[in-house]
């Protein structure tokens, strides 16, 4: 280091000793009166952004006084997902069921994975719906001397979306359903100890719409046996028509997926939807 340089650096040196320092709370004062002059400002600045030159101008705003308008009650907006949202054992036809529930946050809305390999198939790509929270219950039904759950006889989901990803969430299921009236891929199975290619066939329709809530949808879902591509045999493997239930109510989706050992019909499924929507009600925003 030059010379010159040295004698700079003892200079700032000798300055600094000179220099006196606020006190430590002196510095937050002057912090906090700094951002509360910064958010008054960008207050001032939204106002007349909004309202345009006359409020930036005129020393008051063009409404009334807020002591002369009457207050308007606000209904408390619902975060969480309370029980008494999910439907109660009481309104599914289950005897004796035994109930499991479950809770969460940042979940994925499912669907039929089945349907939704169809749409990538046929370029409907899938689009997912993550939840802000989530409630959930499986019924099951007890085995005959009543010690024991057996069976799966009702799933439902229920879950709070924002507006934006509920609305994509109906259009991208309707989307679904017109783009897999039908569908047949190749996959391949166990039967006699023997790995057979086969072709499997699904198919889709909307049952019935718009019957609860805001909106509304009854999905069938008809799965075919698969048949050998060589002999066109039927083999020894198929699965019941499935019926899910999908409605709406302000900013909560549930999803019904009963069993089709329960015997419902699209009439008493679209019932079903209904008190579902209506469980939905005190804690959906807004409110019904």
């Amino acid at each position: 280091m030059r010379d010159d340089d040295l004698a700079f650096v003892e200079r700032v040196h000798r300055d600094l000793r000179d220099v006196k320092w606020p006190e430590p709370q002196e510095i937050r004062a002057t912090a906090r009166r700094r951002r509360r002059r910064t958010v008054a400002l960008a207050t001032v600045a939204v106002l007349a952004a909004v309202t345009g030159p006359a409020y930036a101008l005129t020393a008051r705003p063009e409404a009334p006084p807020a002591a002369t308008m009457p207050a308007l009650p606000q209904s408390p907006v619902r975060a969480d997902i309370p029980l008494d949202s999910l439907l109660a054992v009481t309104e599914v036809p289950v005897k004796n069921a035994v109930q499991l529930g479950d809770a969460g946050l940042g979940e994925v809305v499912r669907l039929d994975p089945t349907l939704q390999r169809c749409g990538d198939d046929r370029g409907v790509s899938a689009i997912p719906a993550y939840s802000r929270y989530s409630r959930s219950q499986t019924l099951l039904s007890r085995s005959k001397d009543g010690r024991a759950a057996v069976r799966v006889e009702l799933s439902q989901d229920v879950y709070r979306l924002d507006p934006l990803v509920s609305a994509r969430l109906f259009t991208h299921l309707r989307a679904l359903l017109d783009a897999c009236p039908e569908w047949r891929f190749a996959e391949s199975v166990e039967a006699a100890g023997e790995t057979t290619p086969n072709e499997s066939k699904h198919a889709w329709e909307t049952a019935a719409s718009n019957f609860a809530g805001d909106e509304s949808i009854l999905v069938r879902h008809v799965p075919f046996a698969p048949r050998g591509p060589a002999s066109g045999r039927t083999l020894e493997r198929s699965s019941p028509v499935g019926m899910t239930v999908v409605v709406r109510v302000g900013d909560l989706v549930t999803v019904l997926e009963p069993s089709p050992d329960l015997g419902l019909g699209d009439a008493d499924l679209e019932a079903l939807g209904r008190t579902a929507a209506r469980r939905l009600c005190p804690a959906a925003n807004p409110a019904c």
